[in-house]
């Protein structure tokens, strides 16, 4: 039997994204990235001490910051693709009401 894993990405609506703080949003990803980068740094230090029990914990925590770095990436970039479906959607609706109503008989 072969486990498949599929990734569901949610995100703010429209409103919501807008009124977001943009330092926020880089504390964020700065966290996300830098937890990754410490954890590295842990893991350097403990091969150079030879600690190879701490070595297994830092291989999880590296894999899951990676992870959460992956999925994190995926999900804005969805999020990204479905705010420019909507803008070009309601740009396209509304010129073709406009163009619709201009040359509508009364």
């Amino acid at each position: 039997m072969i486990w498949v894993s599929v990734w569901k990405f949610e995100c703010l609506d429209q409103e919501s994204l807008a009124r977001m703080n943009k330092k926020d949003s880089w504390l964020f990803w700065w966290t996300l990235y830098l937890t990754a980068v410490a954890w590295i740094v842990l893991g350097i230090f403990s091969l150079i001490r030879l600690q190879a029990d701490y070595l297994l914990v830092i291989g999880v925590c590296v894999t899951l910051s990676i992870a959460n770095i992956v999925g994190f990436t995926k999900c804005k970039k969805d999020a990204k693709k479905q705010f420019q479906q909507f803008a070009s959607q309601t740009l396209a609706s509304r010129f073709s009401s406009t163009l619709s109503s201009a040359f509508s008989v009364v």
